[in-house]
């Protein structure tokens, strides 16, 4: 068995509400393969409220690529924003409330000093489906872990990768595009790496 890690689409700012090319696109050849897994990287801007789409495209020959995407991943926005003073672990999935209304969904965190225990843990928040407002030192509460923290500074850019697994039977060759789905921020430093393993 062997692993080839293949960039299939270069590292690229893809502007608001476009998509990038299939032409740009490395194939991926699947012919041998046994696993395929994709890695998808990319930088939202601090004010971006919508995310990107990964479209694949299928072919049998590398030459011909159905016009119709054969699968398709949806990576939601996810930014972050740092915390101080917080007195409880937050909990993944759980719903962040600012206290001037705005809420996010927490995907992580960093904890970079302090303790939940002694109430002065602080770090970064990550969080995705941000809406409404997120001030500086404001509250921020933990809808399902009753965490209470204080926002230490602005909602920043966050710098993602999401590792994909297609769950459909593979056809023998595949390109892909990825979709800015925010209509006015520019995704930066997106790429999509395949790693294949063959017989």
């Amino acid at each position: 068995m062997e692993k080839t890690a293949t960039t299939v689409i270069s590292s690229a700012t893809i502007s608001a509400g476009e998509t990038t090319a299939l032409s740009s696109c490395t194939a991926i050849d699947l012919s041998r393969a046994t696993q395929l897994i994709l890695t998808v990287k990319g930088t939202f801007n601090a004010s971006s409220t919508d995310g990107m789409t990964v479209y694949y495209y299928a072919s049998t020959d590398n030459s011909t690529y159905s016009d119709y995407y054969w699968d398709s991943a949806e990576i939601q926005n996810c930014r972050q924003v740092g915390f101080t003073s917080a007195n409880k672990e937050f909990m993944v999935d759980e719903t962040i409330t600012a206290a001037a209304g705005g809420t996010g969904t927490v995907t992580g965190w960093v904890l970079s000093s302090g303790s939940w225990a002694a109430n002065d843990a602080a770090g970064t928040l990550y969080l995705q489906g941000i809406s409404g407002s997120f001030t500086d030192t404001q509250s921020l509460t933990g809808g399902s872990s009753g965490c209470s923290a204080t926002q230490n500074g602005s909602i920043a850019a966050h710098s993602i990768v999401r590792t994909l697994y297609p769950t459909a039977v593979c056809p023998l060759y595949l390109k892909a595009r990825i979709q800015n789905n925010d209509s006015s921020y520019s995704i930066t430093s997106a790429s999509l790496i395949s790693t294949v393993q063959t017989l």
